[in-house]
């Protein structure tokens, strides 16, 4: 309890009433300043311990949270590349298939095309035939 009214009779006025004096709180020149502060840091070893402990649990913690989401992540990216390659099927079928139908369009217009001109052709021989067959018929009496 003594060193406790010592502390505390360091606080008391110093000297007589009147004119300022130094502000602050005089040094206990018996013990000095480091005594003083050895209970405050011992007080503060528990606490810096702790401190420690709670730092290494989230250390850990924070290491298996990674760990776990590293897994997560690899095995959403499995699954993104195997619908993926399924996905890149579907178009790819889809693709040929709209494919395959505009081919079929175009051979349907071009047989279709064909048939007119060989019956353009048909019609037009007939006609031509007699032309030329005229012509060579006019120039064998020209001739003879």
């Amino acid at each position: 309890m003594s060193t406790m009214l010592d502390r505390l009779r360091r606080f008391r006025p110093v000297g007589t009433p009147g004119g300022a004096g130094p502000v602050g709180v005089p040094m206990d020149s018996r013990t000095g300043v480091p005594a003083e502060l050895v209970p405050v840091f011992r007080a503060l070893d528990a606490a810096i311990a702790d401190s420690e402990e709670i730092r290494a649990r989230a250390s850990e913690q924070a290491a298996g949270l990674i760990a776990t989401a590293r897994t997560d992540a690899a095995g959403m990216v499995m699954d993104a590349r195997a619908r993926a390659t399924g996905e890149q099927a579907e178009v790819t079928a889809a693709i040929q298939a709209r494919a395959d139908s505009a081919v079929e369009q175009l051979l349907t217009t071009a047989a279709a095309a064909a048939v007119q001109l060989q019956e353009a052709g048909s019609q037009r021989m007939d006609s031509l035939v007699a032309a030329v067959l005229d012509r060579l018929r006019a120039d064998v009496w020209r001739t003879s």
